[in-house]
């Protein structure tokens, strides 16, 4: 296989992830002459599923991205309205 850094998810840093197009360029090496290999078509059959379950993994977090980013936004917006301070500290000041 070629020489990748493969993606790597930690919730404390968010470094490189693999992406689709990344798998479905992946090439693996032809085995030597008088040696046994895998059967390339089954190889990247398993590439193209990866890859398609990349892309919807990546289309679902957008959309979890952006359901976040409206949450938010309506929370702002009705903190503004009835005051951003819990009642219980609202009492104290």
């Amino acid at each position: 296989m070629a020489n990748r850094a493969v993606g790597v998810f930690r919730a404390s840093s968010r470094l490189a992830r693999l992406c689709p197009d990344q798998v479905r360029r992946t090439r693996f090496r032809r085995t030597g002459l008088g040696r046994r290999g895998l059967a390339e078509d089954h190889v990247y059959a398993f590439l193209r599923r990866i890859a398609d379950e990349l892309t919807a993994r990546n289309a679902a977090e957008a959309g979890l991205r952006e359901e976040n980013a409206r949450l938010k936004n309506a929370l702002r917006e009705w903190q503004s309205l009835h005051g951003s301070k819990p009642r219980h500290l609202a009492d104290q000041g």
